[in-house]
């Protein structure tokens, strides 16, 4: 975990770097290297029709108890951050939630390439910052009747458009250490879905759509 931290520290160090190199080279320039990328984050229509914490949690618990019934095919996609809310706390980490968005950040999931593995998934969670984006990606399986999304990381990179500038192996941890979502409840149309991870946090993504 020590190793993992100091491998993040890393290449936000280099990510930083480049943003300042960035914000260097955009000295003449009026317009905010920020601005363009929060105006492509305003919240749009989807939002309103999202569900409360207090919804959220109630359907947790009957997530719990009979099953969210979120099957393997349901989860393929972009899924976007919203919302994360602490455990234990009844208000949204407003800066958290507005870093994730404003950063771009999202989990997707796709069919893992080996076709006797039916349940498994190649899953990837990046934050983008204009041409900059940081990439972790591994693979991932679904366990248990609620049921949970169980995955590992096995490489890091870092992209500045479409040219890697850094990329590193990572650690793949034992399984009772990985990280996993429990799912909560994904709507019926497909659109968001809800989930707990290991450390508590409550999250909340909506699908990117397949022309966005």
């Amino acid at each position: 975990m020590i190793a993992f931290k100091l491998l993040f520290l890393e290449v936000v160090l280099v990510l930083l770097g480049f943003l300042l190199m960035l914000a260097l080279q955009r000295g003449k320039d009026k317009t905010p290297l920020v601005g363009g990328l929060i105006n492509k984050q305003k919240l749009n229509k989807d939002f309103t029709s999202l569900p409360s914490l207090k919804k959220l949690l109630e359907l947790e618990v009957l997530a719990r108890k009979d099953g969210s019934g979120i099957e393997y095919d349901s989860l393929i996609g972009i899924w976007k951050f919203v919302s994360v809310w602490k455990q234990g706390t009844d208000e949204q980490d407003s800066i958290s939630s507005s870093l994730l968005r404003l950063f771009s950040a999202s989990l997707e999931l796709r069919k893992y390439q080996t076709n006797n593995e039916l349940h498994r998934f190649d899953v990837s969670n990046s934050i983008q910052f204009g041409v900059l984006k940081i990439r972790f990606f591994g693979s991932g399986e679904l366990e248990g009747p609620q049921p949970l999304l169980l995955f590992y990381f096995e490489c890091i990179e870092l992209r500045l458009g479409e040219s890697v500038l850094f990329s590193r192996s990572i650690e793949i941890q034992g399984k009772n250490k990985r990280p996993f979502f429990a799912l909560i409840r994904l709507d019926e149309s497909e659109k968001w879905l809800a989930a707990r991870g290991r450390g508590g946090g409550l999250a909340l993504w909506l699908k990117q759509s397949s022309h966005s």
